[in-house]
C-alpha cells in the first residue's frame, strides 16, 4: 500500500445516501463515496461505478521490494518493482502492513530464502491462503500476475460492499479492454481506483509501481460483486481462466457489459454529493 494507515485516523469520508435513479437497467439506490456515484442493481447481487483515478499496488509480488533499494528515495528503477519508502520502511511503522515480518526477528521483514526471487522481503496482500506459511510468498496474491482491486477501507468496512475473495470485472471506457479481478487488498480512505499491475497491464497500460507512469488512459467501469467470493471456484494460486469464467457468469447474471456501461458512473442531479 503506497499510503499509510494513518491517513484514515486523520480522515472519515462518509458513504452519503442518495436517492436512486430510475431507469431499465439501475433500478435500485445509490450512495456518493468521496464524489464517486455507487449504484447497486435491483437485489443488491452487484454494484457499479466509474472512476478516473488510476493507483497501482505491487503489494503481494515477490519481487516487489529489495533490502538493497534506497531506503530514503524512489528512483524509478531499482531491483524490486516498487520502492521500500511504499512499504513504509525502514522508517514508516506501517511496514508490517505490507511486509511479512521475520518469525526469527518480528523487529525485521521476512527475507525470502530461496526460489527465483530469493532475498526479497516477502510482501502481503489482505487475502491469503492461510494453509500455507505466513512467511511464503505463495500465501499471498501476486499484484504482477493476479488483477486484483484494493477496496478503500470505507468502502471494505462498510457491510455488503464486498469481502477479500469477491470478485468483478472491469471496462476501459476509453479502449474497450477489460479484465476480471479479485478483491485481494484493503486501502486506506482514498479514491477508488487502486488495483495490481497485473489489472492495469489488462486495461491497456505499462504501470511502473515505483512512480505510477504508465497506467492506461481512460475512465475506468466497475462491477463488484458482494459476497462472490462464498462460492466462486477459481483456485490458488488463481487461476486465470477460472477468475474469467467465474467473474463473467456473474457480470452476464447482472445485465452483462451494457448493463455495466449504463450504470457506472450514473449522473443526474440527483447523483451530485450529499455536503457532510
Amino acid at each position: 500500500m503506497s499510503v499509510f494507515w494513518r491517513t484514515f485516523a486523520a480522515a472519515f469520508y462518509c458513504l452519503a445516501p442518495v436517492s436512486a435513479v430510475a431507469g431499465p437497467l439501475c433500478p435500485a439506490d445509490g450512495f456518493d463515496y468521496m464524489g464517486t456515484a455507487v449504484t447497486f442493481n435491483g437485489d443488491r447481487s452487484a454494484y457499479y461505478l466509474a472512476s478516473d483515478t488510476k493507483l497501482v499496488d505491487a503489494d503481494g509480488a515477490p519481487n516487489a521490494y529489495h533490502p538493497a533499494d534506497a531506503p530514503d528515495a524512489c528512483p524509478d528503477s531499482g531491483l524490486g518493482i516498487d520502492c521500500l519508502a511504499s512499504a513504509g520502511y525502514p522508517g514508516g511503522s506501517w511496514w508490517r502492513t505490507v511486509l511479512v515480518a521475520d518469525p526469527d526477528d518480528p523487529a525485521r521483514p521476512a527475507v525470502q530464502r530461496d526460489g527465483p526471487y530469493k532475498g526479497y522481503f516477502v510482501s502481503m496482500t489482505s487475502l491469503r491462503n492461510t494453509a500455507l506459511g505466513a512467511d511464503s510468498p505463495a500465501s499471498y496474491v501476486d499484484a504482477a500476475r493476479t488483477p486484483y482491486l484494493v477496496l478503500p477501507a470505507p468502502i471494505y468496512r462498510t457491510d455488503g460492499m464486498g469481502e477479500m475473495g469477491d470478485i468483478g470485472w472491469a471496462i476501459n471506457l476509453d479502449n474497450g479492454r477489460s479484465t476480471p479481478f479479485v478483491i485481494a487488498d484493503e486501502g486506506p480512505v482514498e479514491p477508488f481506483g487502486e488495483a495490481s499491475v497485473a489489472f492495469w497491464r489488462a486495461l491497456g497500460g505499462m504501470p511502473n509501481p515505483r512512480n505510477g507512469d504508465g497506467l492506461p488512459d481512460g475512465r475506468i467501469a466497475y462491477a463488484i460483486f458482494p459476497g462472490s467470493g462464498r462460492d466462486a471456484a477459481i483456485g490458488w494460486p488463481i487461476n486465470h481462466d477460472a477468475l474469467v469464467r467465474e467473474a463473467k457468469a456473474r457480470l452476464n447474471a447482472a445485465g452483462g457489459a451494457a448493463t455495466l456501461r449504463a450504470c457506472a458512473g450514473k449522473t443526474s442531479p440527483a447523483w451530485e454529493p450529499t455536503a457532510q
